[in-house]
């Protein structure tokens, strides 16, 4: 590996990761799901409604890494900020004037979100213990 693919690596983890972290606190529970497929703490789609949207919006305005794994990691990390987002607001929704629509709509995002934070973490925890030990990442 590159010297400058090491610095790239190590800078966007270095902005990333404290990102990850505030999000992973906020979405921890997102998992949870009832019966019918929505998230069950309604607390923490507070937090998410209130939380997510500036680091979605900071992640949305960093520059686009050149190292192909990276961007790949971003836009993931985007896409499962923006689900969270989603299926917290459709979830608030419904709690306060159900409607069929709203509930399949929070369904789906709670479901899309559910995924994304299962492939992400996994990617983006392997990458940064990897290049804490200097292996490849």
């Amino acid at each position: 590996m590159k010297d400058a693919e090491k610095k790239e690596i190590q800078d966007w983890l270095e902005e990333i990761i404290p990102l990850y972290r505030q999000a992973e606190e906020v979405t921890r529970n997102i998992s949870n799901i009832d019966s019918d497929g929505l998230p069950v703490d309604l607390e923490n789609l507070s937090e998410i409604w209130i939380k997510l949207p500036p680091i979605l919006a900071y992640v949305k305005k960093m520059e686009k890494p050149k190292y192909d794994k990276l961007r790949q990691l971003q836009k993931d990390f985007k896409l499962m900020l923006d689900a969270c987002i989603k299926a917290a607001k459709y979830r608030l929704k419904i709690e306060n004037k159900p409607n069929r629509l709203w509930f399949s709509t929070a369904v789906f995002w709670a479901n899309l979100a559910i995924s994304f934070k299962k492939t992400l973490s996994p990617k983006i925890e392997k990458l940064s213990r990897n290049f804490e030990t200097g292996g490849a990442p």
